[in-house]
């Protein structure tokens, strides 16, 4: 019950300083070594006298979530910062603005999640949304020519071996035994193996679920369990509805999803798990063991209230 009041203040709060603060990438997907630009943005209504934000120099630290199969996005990835981060403030129509960018790269393929970074402003916190973009490998030119590797070879004795003189006379039974032997060794492989059966998205999800819940993650790093089991919930809703989730708002999120048809106590039952998780990240929220696992349980309720509901509609 507490965390609930603690949420219900925190939005209180965070509506009334009149403050929106907004993240963009330029693209979606990049190639290897490709720049991209990464831009933060803040409107108020009223001037910001005081702003800080600890802006990253060389590295820009983010996160890995190239195996889907892993728990989370918990490897770090490191962009390189190409340019240094600038800022600028500036009126406009009764409004303050203030804008940082960052031009940045990867140098490995992968799905690289841009983490909440934090400002402070006047004496509170705010949070910057997450981000999403796919660095991907470059594909060979066939139009390019092919240059040959010059090789150096050392000549042989003229006097054959022992062993290559056994290999000169008796090649072809040789040849005839090792293409039998080629053969057996296919037709067993091929004959035991099976095709694995893919995972439906909502078993995949509540797998990663399941996986995260055993870690026990939240034993050394609490703030880290919350933030994963997020990305998991905000991953499922964009592979399901085909949006991008991941650099969207909480009030965002619930208005897609009532977009969408989804039963309106699961809406707020989400809007619930994902300011819950707001609170532990960035509020200093210290959750009992109980209220861990019940968060955790309402995150499968609600991927499969949004399973079973595309089921009911086919």
């Amino acid at each position: 019950m507490r965390w609930i009041l603690n949420s219900i203040v925190f939005a209180i709060a965070f509506g009334a300083s009149g403050q929106d603060l907004s993240m963009a990438i330029d693209k979606e997907e990049v190639l290897i070594g490709e720049p991209f630009v990464l831009k933060y943005t803040i409107v108020s209504d009223t001037k910001i006298d005081t702003l800080v934000y600890a802006h990253q120099e060389v590295l820009f630290a983010a996160k890995n979530s190239a195996n889907a199969t892993e728990v989370g996005v918990s490897t770090p990835y490191e962009l390189e910062v190409l340019k240094e981060f600038k800022d600028t403030s500036y009126t406009k129509e009764g409004q303050f603005f203030w804008e940082g960018s960052y031009e940045l790269t990867g140098w490995d393929s992968a799905y690289v999640v841009i983490p909440p970074q934090h400002v402070q402003i006047e004496d509170s916190i705010h949070t910057f949304p997450a981000g999403l973009i796919y660095i991907n490998s470059p594909v060979a030119d066939p139009s390019k020519p092919i240059y040959d590797i010059n090789e150096a070879f050392t000549e042989l004795p003229k006097e054959d071996g022992p062993l290559l003189q056994f290999l000169k006379n008796n090649w072809w039974w040789l040849s005839l035994m090792g293409l039998g032997i080629i053969g057996v060794v296919v037709f067993l492989a091929t004959r035991k193996r099976k095709e694995p059966t893919p995972l439906s998205l909502r078993q995949s999800t509540l797998q990663k679920i399941d996986l995260l819940e055993k870690s026990k993650g939240y034993e050394s790093n609490l703030k880290e369990y919350y933030f994963d089991l997020s990305i998991i919930l905000r991953r499922f809703f964009a592979a399901h509805y085909q949006e991008r989730i991941l650099d969207k708002t909480t009030g965002e999120i619930e208005s897609i999803l009532s977009d969408y048809g989804l039963d309106q106590k699961m809406v707020l039952l989400t809007r619930q798990l994902l300011t819950q998780s707001d609170m532990v990240k960035f509020a200093q929220s210290k959750p009992s063991l109980e209220e861990i696992q019940s968060i955790t349980n309402d995150a499968r309720r609600v991927v499969n209230e949004v399973a079973d509901l595309d089921l009911e509609n086919e």
